[in-house]
């Protein structure tokens, strides 16, 4: 019989962090840019105070469009805790630090499947690559993200000590095609949108008894470097 979810951390918790921490440096750098500015045009330097503020002005404009898209990240990621609430799984740990990794895991979903899902927030047909880059329309995604589901799914097993497999799930929100199964160097990566996920991490394999599994993701929450 189906018992509840086991929910730990909270989706999109690092991409807030960072969308706060880009929002404080752009409005710093307006700041500073204003002051040193000003100082400048006062002290008989006009034309080297107008480009300190425009120095200002700009990095205070990058860093508003790269919290945005933090923002963005961030919505993304409470979309697919939607998707994943009706999965069923008996524990869904979020946003989680393991050792080894440069970056989060998105969502670990485990009990029976074992499964390690990387969100990124991209639309259109999806093209994916040997050296594990990936296209979404025009659009290529920032760094590798097949290599970086892989390398996650690795490191969940790694630290699941009773799993003998986690699959690698990427969810590319708006993929226009249907899910499908992509090799990288001879390992296996589920690609799929947001709409189709829930069906893809019902039709996996079964990995981990869900005792184990809600263990095992309370578990993954202390193992953060």
């Amino acid at each position: 019989m189906w018992s509840r979810t086991s929910i730990h951390g909270s989706p999109g918790r690092s991409a807030r962090r960072l969308a706060l921490r880009r929002t404080i440096l752009g409005w710093t750098a307006l700041a500073v840019g204003v002051v040193m500015g000003a100082a400048l045009v006062v002290s008989g330097w006009p034309t080297v105070g107008l480009g300190t503020l425009g120095a200002g002005w700009a990095m205070h404009r990058a860093s508003r469009t790269r919290a945005a898209r933090a923002h963005a990240g961030a919505a993304a990621e409470h979309d697919a805790a939607a998707r994943l609430r009706r999965v069923r799984a008996a524990a869904v740990a979020y946003d989680v630090r393991l050792p080894g990794l440069h970056s989060d895991v998105d969502a670990i979903v485990l009990g029976p499947m074992a499964a390690a899902v990387e969100i990124k927030r991209s639309y259109g047909r999806v093209r994916c690559y040997g050296d594990g880059t990936v296209r979404a329309g025009r659009n290529a995604l920032p760094g590798r993200p097949l290599a970086q589901a892989i390398a996650q799914a690795a490191a969940v097993r790694r630290t699941v000590g009773n799993v003998d497999h986690v699959d690698a799930v990427l969810c590319v929100v708006g993929m226009r095609q249907r899910p499908r199964l992509v090799d990288v160097n001879g390992v296996d990566v589920w690609v799929t949108s947001l709409r189709h996920l829930r069906r893809v991490l019902r039709r996996l394999p079964n990995r981990i008894a869900r005792d184990d599994a809600k263990r095992a993701a309370a578990e993954l929450q202390l193992a953060a470097p």
